[in-house]
């Protein structure tokens, strides 16, 4: 059994190590840490939860001071860090930051007679439980006094931490006047909320009930370039008010301590100490049980840590005040004919479904005020009544229920568009089954459609490895992504192999145009030829040169791509058939004496690097969408956007495979709407969709620009397949290739470019006379039109490939005035795959351009007959159906150019 080498297992070791070093949070709890820097945080987080414990309300009242005022009016401050004088925080603004706290209150809820402002009545009216994603606009409003970075001495505010540098431009500042949040909640209703004890007979107060929260905002500033950032924030929520007070905690501002003396009022201030003081005690009892040090902090406002070094930040105080629900919802007294609360019901709904009938789940919406106490500025959300409710509507989101049920719908309808899109793939392969249709569909274009269900089937592995309730649909979204990647990535491999053939035809079209523009080398000198080494005589004139080991044989593929159909056909005893003989041009040969073959090397597999490049650019493009998180909105959007279009451009490589290979149509337009529409549906859900699942803003006219461009692309493709796959381009556009629809004229006749068996016709028709215009001239004259129970098919008319029936005499007479009008005249042949009978129009002798020979009505005219580089001419149909299994002419078995 082999040993596994000990140097590996260091280097495994040390390369473990150092991604837990670097990927680990710079405030994560450790296993083994100096005890003195747990004990030192510890000890502090301890003050500050006695400071909490011992303080009333009142006893932060950081007002201006007032000359000659009694000592009981001086401005009071806690011994908390941050909330200290000295540390020079803006707490002037406090009192403003309480009255807006009160008057998106009111606007909320509008005051009642009675002396608690904040009594909303015996019914609840709000959702009990905040736990949802809200999404909005905000605008930024400076504070009465500047403050400014270099202003603190972070030194002595937070002494023992060494910041990176207390002079720079302190993180999470926001300079721009307006922008975005997407606010994230969460609370445990599992936890017991603090509930103050009530007389017999007596009605609890609306502050009296507080339950802890947290929540994550993602700040976005679209004034500026500056990119978006999360900050973490934890908090009191009183549900029958429906307040909410979040605040952020680090080493230079205790807020969850302080928290009480930031409520609007003292009912607040109660409830709040007494919940916190509770739930803090615990979380602090529980890091001191802890066998390790964890100097980690419990309220960290950092989402994800970006450096190993703490970095100074603008500090937040939140308020939120949550909506009464919409009275269609829960009526205009809020509850049911049971006098039972219609918002406990929805929520215990929600929680807990039972099929209960309802009128369906009101959104979550709230108003938001935001105050940075060190950087002095605030954040309030935009709507009624400082703004318009076309500006904005405050916060509007909904709960965590409704998000993961449509979370779970979203993923099982994007499921179902995978396996549509298989269903699509599986009916394409059946159809482009033999080489001759394998060699036009563009590898680009479905390599395109495998990169994104590979992109897919990442992410949802991804999300199915962590996820918990959505379990269940993502791991049915994973196995459709996988299944359309793997039975795409066989038809992908099927089409590589089967254009091999084609891909080196042009690499060596390319390596003899280089050695052509090469200039041959100078032929050596005498001297040179003769010049011996030292010691030794020179070869006599009679001697020939050495002679030069022989070369190994070159091998030339044939110029079709048959070869794996002619060694099927060998290998299945089908090699004792004659097989045609094929033109080939001629080759200087070289005869040696002896000849030396060497064994083919072992090479691998080009579609195996090709994989490879597959795997490298989904990397790059899910870091590269990683990384666009944090950039500006502009730039994020420009990013997404540009992703869209070239994904909406995967028929443009088809476009270019059909006008270089000359052929009309290479997929079943089955096959092209439906992928067209099915790879659209998952982006227009998010451009279009206000309430998407990832919040994302809408944009529907750029949705209507991709649209527009995917269609384009199939009305280029439809004009390919009526009108030719060169309509409308330069000659110069496209390489030269054999025209299986030309126009047919007897004066070609002599110089050989009519096709067989319209020759004879041709020239009896010339012997007639030109300028006449009796039956002779006419398909009528001819031997092979006046076969008995023969069903004819003319390219003017509504049949082909002998599948149109046989018309009237009177009918027949105007089509063929009609092409003696133009200078046409009609001829007849055998299609010898149908053995029906082929009616062409001819140009005469000598006409000048018929106007029914170019444009529309000519393209239209031609489309109905196919004529070989061997002048053998069949029905378009026949000849396209006997191309998807042979490239060889069906009478004299001439290996023909594909279509």
């Amino acid at each position: 059994m082999p040993s596994i080498s000990r140097e590996n297992a260091r280097i495994w070791l040390l390369l473990t190590i150092f991604f837990l070093t670097i990927l680990s949070r710079n405030d994560g709890p450790a296993l083994i840490t100096g005890p003195f820097m747990g004990a030192s945080r510890l000890g502090r987080l301890r003050d500050a939860h006695r400071v909490l414990n011992s303080t009333k309300w009142g006893d932060f009242d950081p007002h201006e001071a007032v000359e000659d005022a009694p000592p009981w009016q001086a401005p009071r401050f806690l011994n908390l860090t941050g909330f200290r004088q000295t540390d020079g925080y803006a707490w002037v603004d406090l009192p403003y930051f309480r009255d807006r706290c009160r008057q998106w209150s009111r606007h909320a809820y509008p005051p009642k007679d009675g002396p608690d402002e904040w009594d909303h009545g015996p019914v609840p009216k709000t959702w009990q439980n905040a736990t949802g994603t809200v999404h909005g606009k905000w605008v930024r409003r400076p504070g009465s006094v500047v403050r400014k970075a270099s202003g603190y001495n972070l030194t002595a505010i937070a002494p023992g931490v060494d910041w990176v540098d207390s002079h720079v431009e302190w993180g999470w500042n926001v300079t721009g006047s307006h922008g975005t949040i997407l606010l994230r909640l969460a609370e445990d209703a599992d936890d017991a909320p603090y509930e103050e004890e009530t007389e017999e007979g007596q009605r609890p107060r609306s502050a009296g009930m507080a339950r802890e929260i947290s929540a994550v905002a993602d700040i976005q500033d679209e004034a500026n370039s500056a990119p978006s950032f999360a900050v973490r924030l934890h908090g009191v929520h009183w549900p029958r008010q429906g307040s909410i007070l979040l605040t952020t905690t680090t080493e230079k501002f205790s807020g969850i301590f302080g928290l009480p003396h930031l409520a609007p009022g003292p009912d607040f201030f109660q409830s709040s100490q007494k919940l916190l003081n509770r739930t803090l005690g615990e979380v602090l009892r529980k890091k001191e049980r802890r066998r390790f040090a964890d100097p980690s902090n419990p309220w960290t406002p950092v989402v994800e840590e970006e450096i190993s070094v703490p970095l100074p930040r603008c500090e937040y105080i939140m308020y939120l005040q949550l909506h009464p629900l919409d009275p269609i919802f829960i009526g205009e007294t809020g509850l049911d004919d049971q006098l039972v609360p219609v918002v406990d019901q929805l929520e215990n709904e929600l929680r807990f479904p039972t099929g209960a009938p309802s009128r369906g789940t009101p959104d979550l919406r709230m108003s938001l005020v935001a105050w940075s106490p060190d950087c002095a500025y605030y954040l309030e959300s935009k709507g009624p009544p400082l703004f318009p409710s076309v500006e904005g509507q405050h916060l509007v989101g909904v709960k965590s229920e409704v998000l993961l049920s449509r979370t779970k719908a979203w993923m099982f309808g994007f499921a179902a568009v995978l396996m549509a899109q298989l269903w699509l793939l599986k009916t394409q392969m059946k159809e482009s089954n033999t080489p001759s249709t394998l060699g036009r569909i563009s590898f680009q274009t479905i390599a395109m459609m495998l990169l994104a269900d590979g992109l897919v089937f990442a992410c949802s592995s991804a999300w199915s490895l962590s996820a918990t309730n959505t379990f269940l649909p993502s791991l049915i979204l994973t196995f459709a992504a996988f299944m359309s990647m793997a039975i795409g990535a066989g038809f992908l491999s099927e089409i590589h192999k089967h254009q091999e053939p084609e891909r080196r035809r042009e690499q060596n079209r390319t390596n003899e145009a280089n050695a052509s523009r090469t200039p041959p080398a100078a032929a050596p000198s005498p001297a040179a030829a003769t010049s011996t080494s030292p010691g030794m005589l020179p070869a006599p004139v009679t001697a020939g040169s050495a002679a030069r080991p022989s070369s190994p044989p070159v091998i030339i593929p044939s110029d079709q791509d048959i070869d794996a159909e002619i060694a099927e056909n060998a290998a299945s005893g089908a090699a004792a058939l004659t097989l045609p003989t094929t033109r080939t041009p001629p080759t200087t040969t070289t005869t040696t004496a002896t000849t030396t073959t060497t064994p083919p090397r072992p090479r691998v597999s080009a579609f195996a690097s090709i994989t490879g490049t597959f795997v490298t650019i989904g990397i790059a493009i899910l870091i590269l969408t990683a990384m666009s998180m944090a950039w500006p909105p502009r730039a994020r959007a420009a990013l997404f956007h540009a992703l869209a279009f070239a994904y909406l451009s995967l028929w443009l490589p088809q476009i270019r495979r059909n006008a270089r290979r000359n052929s009309r149509r290479a997929l079943a337009w089955r096959f092209m709407v439906g992928q067209s529409a099915l790879r659209a549906l998952p982006l227009a859900y998010f451009y279009l969709r206000h309430d998407n699942i990832l919040f994302v803003e809408p944009d529907a006219v750029a949705f209507a620009v991709l649209v527009a461009w995917l269609w384009l692309q199939l009305v280029v493709l439809a004009v390919q397949d009526v009108l030719g796959p060169r309509f409308g381009l330069p000659r110069s556009w496209a390489p030269e290739v054999w025209e299986y629809h030309p126009v047919l004229r007897e004066d070609d006749a002599e110089a050989g470019g009519l096709p067989i068996g319209l020759v004879s016709a041709a020239s009896s028709s010339s012997s007639a006379g030109l300028g006449g215009g009796g039956a002779g001239d006419s398909a009528a004259s001819s031997p092979v039109a006046v076969a008995a129970g023969r069903r004819r098919s003319w390219s003017f008319g509504d049949g082909g490939g002998g599948e149109g029936g046989g018309e009237d005499g009177a009918r027949r007479r105007e089509r063929e005035k009609e092409l003696r009008r133009h200078g046409m005249a009609l001829r007849s042949i055998d299609c010898a795959i149908c053995t029906e009978v082929l009616e062409v129009p001819v140009v005469r002798a000598n006409a000048k351009d018929p106007s029914a020979a170019g444009g529309l009505v000519g393209v239209f005219a031609r489309r109905v007959y196919m004529v070989t580089p061997c002048r053998h001419i069949f029905h378009t149909k026949c000849l396209e159906g006997w191309f998807r299994y042979k490239l060889q002419c069906p009478i004299c078995r001439e290996e023909l150019p594909p279509l």
